[in-house]
């Protein structure tokens, strides 16, 4: 009997998207018969357990150290992290021996599976492609905050370069020190270094990501990746959205949970009713402004379906979530990915970004006055809606897996 082919998917735990993107991609690639296995940290592991496959732990620095790195712009992954990652990268291959690994933020398996010569397929967003049109905009920092975005952005801008470039800087020293090839000290060429990159997005919303003239097939589209917890929608807002203008709230792994108060009392100044997910276990079920409802979790894409606007921390996962069900959005963008991501969600005319670190009752009021009430912004994510429903994330991968297969 003919060996099975094995894939061994990496999931870095830096948000919850990285985990359940691969998780999800994964266990799509095992109902395509191949032998499946998935690694990561212990920040989001039982949700990756959920996808059905084998589990490995992975050595990670977790979700609170990632988010804490961000927020203060150090360098999230310096080189001795980078260093440990690459033994316990070819610790996994060496036991499972696949004859593919994927990779969702894990960064080094752009070393270590090198040095193991086993194919490597990159997950990555098409707004990191070196490739995109795209402006680079400060994030929330506490610059911003004391000196104004404005402000503090125009001295960012100069200097953007050189700061990306340090963020860069120890993948180019891991490569050195493993005999690997430069790729230079470009952020977006780290993000997406691979065999093949696959981007979870669509080119109707961010376009050009794959125009690398010189390897045609070095990139890929597959689409947006659903994903979202398995709950019911309580009955008392299945009745509610028969009568009120819902306004779904979650900022998702990353978000600043302080802003939900006053995003919650925007959305009732608004007229509206906040449907707010907090993300946090430990909250119970609550009443908020204007008649609304707080609760720890719930199932976003049927949310998604029954509100009028989506107000999300502007990453590509909520943005997408909200779009798949025609559903516009005001996004709350504080990191560099949201930041990009929204620049794109904005242009598509589906939504509307407020940053994180302008968020006040009147500008949120405002902003989502005006999704709720202009019409473009609805028929514009229709359209977004149209644009994902063309892509098959899962039999799309399953392609790129046995094309890379095959060539190897």
């Amino acid at each position: 009997m003919t060996r099975r082919k094995r894939v061994l998917f990496f999931a870095e735990p830096a948000t919850l998207a990285h985990v359940v993107r691969p998780a999800v991609l994964a266990a799509a690639l095992s109902r395509h018969g191949y032998d499946v296995q998935i690694a990561t940290g212990h920040d989001f592991e039982k949700l990756a357990a959920e996808s059905g496959l084998v589990v490995r732990t992975l050595d990670c620095i977790g979700t609170n150290a990632y988010l804490s790195a961000v927020r203060a712009s150090r360098v999230v992954f310096p080189l001795e992290v980078l260093e440990r990652y690459v033994d316990d990268d070819r610790r996994h291959i060496s036991d499972f021996k696949p004859d593919l690994v994927v990779g969702d933020f894990r960064l080094s398996l752009s070393v270590s599976a090198r040095l193991a010569s086993v194919p490597y397929v990159c997950v990555s967003n098409a707004y990191w492609s070196p490739y995109v049109a795209a402006r680079t905009e400060i994030p929330a920092h506490w610059s911003t905050r004391l000196l104004g975005p404005g402000f503090a952005g125009a001295l960012f801008r100069p200097i953007a370069p050189l700061i990306l470039g340090l963020h860069a800087l120890p993948m180019r020293r891991l490569r050195a020190r493993h005999g690997l090839p430069s790729i230079g000290l470009d952020l977006r060429r780290v993000f997406t270094e691979g065999d093949i990159t696959v981007f979870a997005d669509v080119p109707d919303i961010v376009p050009g990501a794959d125009d690398d003239g010189g390897q045609p097939q070095r990139y890929a589209y597959i689409g947006a990746v659903p994903w979202s917890p398995v709950a019911d929608v309580p009955r008392e807002l299945l009745a509610l959205a028969d009568k009120q203008r819902l306004v779904y709230v979650s900022l998702g792994s990353s978000g600043n949970p302080a802003l939900l108060s006053p995003i919650a009392q925007a959305v009732a100044d608004a007229g509206c009713v906040p449907i707010v997910a907090t993300g946090r276990a430990s909250d119970g079920e609550r009443r908020m402004p204007g008649n609304g409802i707080a609760c720890p979790f719930l199932p976003g894409d049927k949310m998604a379906r029954l509100a009028r606007v989506v107000i999300c921390n502007g990453g590509s996962p909520s943005t997408q979530q909200a779009f798949a069900e025609g559903t516009p959005v005001l996004g709350i963008p504080g990191n560099l990915d949201q930041l990009l991501n929204m620049q794109f969600v904005v242009r598509s005319g589906s939504g509307l970004a407020i940053r994180a670190d302008q968020v006040d009752r009147r500008r949120v009021a405002s902003h989502l006055a005006r999704v709720v009430e202009e019409p473009s912004f609805a028929a514009n994510a229709g359209r977004a809606a149209a644009a994902l429903a063309r892509y098959d994330a899962g039999e799309r991968f399953a392609a790129v897996v046995r094309r890379l297969l095959r060539d190897a």
